[in-house]
């Protein structure tokens, strides 16, 4: 079963496949809807878990989880076939909206090449916008980032700093990256 880090599949679902071409369909209507809007008004939100909650107006909450389920779908393969440059382009609209998940999915997209080539330092921005929202996996990752110096210059102590915050945050696999970047140092 798929699995990213951070992110939990989809239970299985059980519908027709018309009932969820016509599910794609409207949640594809909404995406369409606030991606528009949302580069017009680039409106801010942020997780509920950071401090400086902002949410989008009622009329676009609705449609900006349309755009991660489409994402997800397509990532996940959850009642259509795993599109990942079709998972980007979902993604990126609830990211540009301020959607912590998506941001961190965009970024890890970006890493691991997925629908689109590897970049580093394109993934980086997007892990940082998700980690300014607490949100784990992304602060794992970028911790990961500076570890290994993909696209910036290596640097184990702020690799110490992510990952102490992550585990904080509780992000489990951070405790294993600092262990390794543990016995790294020690083998220097």
């Amino acid at each position: 079963q798929n699995s990213v880090r951070g992110v939990t599949p989809w239970p299985p679902l059980w519908a027709s496949q018309k009932e969820m071409d016509g599910a794609i369909e409207m949640m594809q209507e909404a995406m369409d809807q606030v991606s528009g809007h949302v580069r017009d008004s680039m409106v801010p939100m942020r997780s509920s878990r950071s401090p400086f909650y902002l949410t989008a107006p009622l009329s676009l909450q609705g449609h900006i989880l349309a755009a991660v389920a489409i994402g997800d779908a397509y990532n996940w393969g959850k009642g259509v076939a795993i599109e990942y440059p079709r998972a980007m382009a979902a993604y990126k609209i609830a990211a540009e909206a301020g959607n912590a998940l998506s941001q961190y999915q965009v970024g890890y997209m970006y890493y691991y090449g997925l629908g689109v080539a590897v970049d580093y330092k394109q993934a980086r921005p997007w892990f940082e916008k998700a980690a300014a929202q607490d949100y784990p996996s992304a602060v794992s990752s970028l911790g990961v980032v500076y570890s290994n110096g993909e696209g910036v210059t290596p640097s184990w102590r702020r690799a110490r700093e992510l990952y102490k915050r992550a585990i904080e945050l509780g992000d489990s696999q951070s405790v294993e990256n600092m262990q390794t970047l543990t016995e790294s140092i020690a083998n220097v």
